[in-house]
C-alpha cells in the first residue's frame, strides 16, 4: 500500500493559493497605478518637463544647424525659411 502524505500536499496547495493571491494584488496594484498616472497631464521632474510643445523643440534644432551651416551669417533669411516650412 503506498502512504500518500496529505499534510504535505496540504500545505503546498495553500503556499500556491497564497502565493497567487500576492501576485494578482502586485498586479491590481500597477494596473490601479498606471490609471492614475495616465490621469496625469504634466509629469514634473526637478528640471524634466514633458509638457513643452514638439515643434517648438524641433524649430529649435533646425535653427541651431542652420545658424552653424551658414557660419551665423543671414540669420533673418534663415529665421524667415524655418518659420515658412513650420506654418504649413
Amino acid at each position: 500500500m503506498l502512504n500518500f502524505n496529505k499534510k504535505g500536499q496540504t500545505g503546498e496547495t495553500i503556499s500556491w493559493i497564497i502565493a497567487t493571491i500576492v501576485i494578482i494584488g502586485i498586479l491590481i496594484l500597477f494596473i490601479y497605478l498606471s490609471t492614475l498616472l495616465a490621469k496625469v497631464k504634466t509629469i514634473d521632474v526637478g528640471n524634466l518637463r514633458t509638457d513643452l510643445s514638439k515643434n517648438s523643440l524641433v524649430l529649435a534644432e533646425k535653427t541651431s544647424i542652420a545658424h552653424q551651416l551658414a557660419g551665423d551669417k543671414n540669420k533673418e533669411v534663415i529665421d524667415q525659411i524655418i518659420s515658412e516650412y513650420d506654418d504649413k
